[in-house]
């Protein structure tokens, strides 16, 4: 049997940026998708933070399931500058039944960043004690429901909708009576 392993990686981004720091992209949102499904036939947990166009990922799984994932990672165009900062055994998996966990907790991690006396997320600037500090947030901070934040979007775009067609008719109705009357 493979060993159980905990691989940390991180790389540049290769997505169109969103209008919003804060706003999870349509890009994140398909590779949380994917990654979840994946993550679950694979047997493999993890974290995921995306921030200033870097990503922090860290997974969990059979050393030979990771490494086979990061090599398709590296041809992944979405992914550029791929570096493991940390490869080690585990005897347990830390993230539970997380198949791919995702922080979208910008504040936060400024204010962790302040403490590193960095203003900008660069995870190529981190060293180990850095690295683990995030680890230690990615696992105590918590995760974006993506039915709840699309379902939110959607009720979203459906108020705005049906607002404009009100205005609308509402405009339609004054020019109405201004010509009628």
């Amino acid at each position: 049997m493979n060993k159980l392993v905990q691989m940390v990686y991180i790389s540049r981004a290769n997505i169109p940026k969103t209008s919003q720091s804060d706003e999870i992209g349509p890009e994140i949102s398909k590779i949380l998708r994917k990654s979840r499904t994946n993550n679950r036939a694979k047997n493999i947990v993890g974290a995921l933070y995306f921030g200033n166009g870097y990503f922090f990922q860290c997974l969990e799984g059979e050393e030979s399931v990771l490494m086979s994932l990061y090599e398709t990672l590296k041809k992944d165009v979405r992914h550029k500058d791929l570096k493991i900062i940390s490869l080690k055994p585990v005897s347990s998996r830390s993230f539970g039944n997380w198949e791919m966990k995702y922080l979208p907790a910008e504040q936060d991690v400024q204010k962790l960043l302040r403490s590193f006396g960095m203003s900008n997320f660069d995870p190529y600037q981190f060293d180990d004690t850095k690295t683990e500090k995030m680890l230690n947030f990615l696992l105590t901070g918590s995760d974006l429901d993506l039915k709840e934040k699309t379902e939110e979007a959607c009720s979203c775009t459906a108020w705005k909708l049906t607002a404009l067609a009100l205005a609308i008719l509402l405009s339609a109705e004054i020019a109405w009576r201004f010509l009628i009357g």
